[in-house]
């Protein structure tokens, strides 16, 4: 079975699916269509990386072509979806301890198992308070989600990354902290609505404020915010995040912000003028 075949395989059986196709050959197409919008990439970009012209991309995204994706260009797509999930969700911040080079290594190559046998087994023989720990939680995750995105393992390494932060002091700590808030945020962006993503956006909430608290750096407050907005948590939350950043920046500076940023779009009503009535 090739690539796309077992990806409307898995599509076929699903109970909701967040949408219907009316063949194979349609979902393939969105398919395509839909890793460019990911990693915002260009037909012509695609086509580099591919090795192949930009009409070919094209057909690829005409559900009405006849020509069905080949096989070994299929393959080519796995690779591509897989390398550009990898450098969207991590980089390898120096120094860069071996077991983490190991973990990328085998991630790279499609080793998933190994990679997550070597994560599980590290995490059992690391400390708690190691300043590496929420960094080597954050690659554990990853390990066990790029195979499975709803694996449970995956949502517990998630969460045990951002109850992490905020306790490491070295001097990676802040690169590490941003990186893991970048990549669940991301996640997050692509969950579908729900008890699940109100549970991370939650949890992202608390880790913001965590580092805020601990560094007094206004930017975790605007990221509690634009997650706050985003997911989207109760407006009591939205506008208790606004309300101190107020109370820090003055409402003049806030509100040009919320105002320009479509991020924080949830709390414009606290600025805009209502409609006069005639």
């Amino acid at each position: 079975m090739s690539y796309l075949e077992q990806k409307w395989s898995e599509y076929s059986r699903e109970r909701n699916p967040l949408r219907r196709y009316s063949s194979q050959r349609e979902f393939e197409a969105d398919w395509v269509n839909g890793l460019r919008r990911r990693y915002g990439l260009s037909q012509e970009a695609l086509a580099v990386l591919a090795s192949v012209s930009v009409t070919t991309v094209q057909n690829w995204e005409n559900p009405q072509s006849r020509k069905s994706i080949a096989a070994h260009n299929q393959d080519r797509l796995r690779d591509i979806d897989r390398d550009l999930w990898i450098k969207s969700h991590v980089t390898l911040l120096d120094p860069c301890p071996p077991f983490i080079r190991a973990l990328y290594d085998l991630l790279s190559a499609n080793r998933d198992e190994s990679a997550q046998g070597l994560a599980d087994y590290l995490l059992t023989t690391m400390p708690e308070h190691d300043p590496e720990r929420p960094r080597l939680l954050h690659w554990a995750s990853l390990s066990h989600s790029i195979a499975d995105p709803a694996s449970a393992k995956a949502r517990a390494y998630q969460r045990a990354a951002l109850a992490a932060l905020g306790h490491g002091q070295g001097p990676l700590a802040a690169a590490i902290e941003n990186e893991i808030l970048g990549s669940q945020f991301e996640d997050l962006l692509a969950m579908a609505d729900g008890a699940e993503r109100g549970q991370r956006g939650a949890e992202l909430l608390d880790a913001c404020q965590r580092l805020y608290r601990r560094d007094g750096q206004h930017a975790y407050l605007w990221n509690a915010l634009e997650v706050a907005c985003r997911t989207p948590l109760a407006s009591s939350v939205q506008y208790a995040v606004l309300t101190e950043l107020q109370d820090l920046l003055g409402e003049d500076g806030v509100r040009r912000r919320v105002l320009t940023d479509d991020g924080y779009q949830a709390v414009r009503a606290a600025y805009e003028r209502p409609a006069s009535v005639n």
